[in-house]
């Protein structure tokens, strides 16, 4: 029976979030396994992205003892330098918190090294979570993890940190109902750039703005791997003067590869003129409206230029039902406590405040501290104070994950005059 089962985790989901909610149940004696169908760590690519980690995120890897490891893999961001057309420049320091800048495939790297140190939590790459069913016997509330390479993991609790369209939200009516995907009439343009420009600070973070009728303006973040990833942000407006920026609607799997698009995240799109391409354009536009970033930057990183989907993030709602009440809130977590969602599966976010990964750290963090008090120590918590825990952070987190999620979705709409 539940009462006598010792207690299991799956994880899906390999990313910053999962792992370091991996890290912590872990440390409380709970075998955690975590599945990732990715099978080598990312590198850095057109799907990639930086991360600023700021008090949420620290906070979090310092519960994990992984703060160090990060400083050490990470670098500092003190400021923010803002360009304009001339090429005039205005720096602003960081007054208060300190801030750490990443790739997204570093941070997943340092704490995947620091969870392949535990005993008692298993990394497993290179098949993802198809779906999440119980077992058949009505004894046993065990559930079974359905891989994409055919195999099945078991455990009694299931965390969801698989991303935006995850699976094991989509294996729940009870929280899918809740979900809704919402786009918004935003999205970027990513480039890399080989190596940070001379002259440039490797501690902030660049802004850089053309005239306001360009609607559009460019973030420029040097990352630990010695490059700079460039993301120019642009708003529907903005085709209404550059058309050939329009970046690809949704696509199945099949479409891949049509027209330029490469897959559900960017594009490199084909243009009717068989002697123009992206680059071409980009370098056009430039050369009118920022000439000195782009002899700063130089005409060869933007061969590099990917034109990303519409940014979207996934907004959790109550379910309406003829019995609405006091309960009828947002929940993370199933009602018997048995399955949680956590980062982007339960609070995805567009990246205009830069909070995405600080938020799913927290998250993984908050979701350990669930566990009361009395259950800290050498105690292994038992089934029944793990599914209180998850049905306790299902609650409560949905409050303050929402209002980030709305501000951040704001800043995704152009302002209008």
């Amino acid at each position: 029976m539940v009462s006598n089962a010792v207690p299991s985790i799956v994880i899906a989901g390999g990313g910053p979030g999962g792992l370091l909610a991996a890290i912590l149940f872990g440390r409380r004696g709970i075998q955690t396994t975590v599945l990732e169908k990715a099978a080598e760590p990312d590198q850095w690519s057109t799907k990639s992205y930086s991360i600023v980690l700021g008090t949420r995120g620290m906070g979090a890897l310092e519960r994990a003892g992984a703060l160090e490891s990060a400083r050490e893999a990470g670098m500092d961001r003190r400021c923010i330098i803002f360009h304009d057309a001339e090429g005039n420049i205005k720096l602003i320091p960081k007054k208060h918190a300190e801030s750490l800048g990443f790739s997204r495939s570093l941070l997943v790297e340092c704490l995947e090294k620091i969870a392949s140190q535990e005993p008692n939590v298993t990394v497993r790459r290179g098949a993802g979570v198809t779906t999440v069913t119980k077992k058949n016997n009505a004894d046993d509330t065990t559930f079974e993890i359905h891989l994409t390479d055919g195999s099945v993991v078991s455990a009694t609790h299931v965390i969801g940190a698989d991303g935006k369209w995850s699976k094991v939200r989509s294996a729940f009516p009870e929280l899918h109902e809740q979900a809704t995907i919402r786009t918004e009439p935003s999205f970027g343009v990513h480039i890399i750039v080989p190596s940070v420009p001379e002259g440039w600070r490797s501690d902030g973070t660049a802004v850089i703005k053309p005239s306001d009728n360009c609607m559009f303006h460019i973030i420029a973040a040097p990352i630990p791997t010695g490059q700079l990833a460039i993301t120019m942000v642009c708003f529907d407006e903005t085709l209404e003067r550059y058309p050939w920026l329009a970046p690809p609607e949704d696509m199945n799997a099949k479409s891949y590869g049509s027209g330029g698009w490469e897959d559900e995240f960017s594009a490199r799109p084909d243009y009717a003129e068989a002697d123009t391409n992206l680059a071409e354009k980009l370098e056009e536009l430039f050369a009118a409206e920022l000439p000195v970033f782009l002899s700063t930057i130089g005409r060869e990183a933007l061969q590099s230029a990917r034109i990303n989907r519409r940014v979207s993030w996934v907004e959790m709602s109550p379910v309406v039902t003829t019995t609405d009440g006091p309960d009828n809130v947002v929940n993370y977590a199933t009602k018997d406590g048995r399955v949680v969602l956590i980062g982007d599966a339960a609070h995805s976010i567009t990246p205009t405040m830069g909070e995405g990964a600080n938020m799913a750290l927290e998250s993984a963090a908050v979701l350990v501290d669930s566990l009361s008090s009395s259950e800290e120590g050498n105690t292994t918590p038992t089934v029944e104070e793990l599914s209180a825990a998850f049905l306790a952070f299902g609650k409560s987190r949905p409050k303050d994950a929402l209002p980030i999620q709305e501000r951040s979705a704001a800043g995704n709409r152009m302002k209008k005059a």
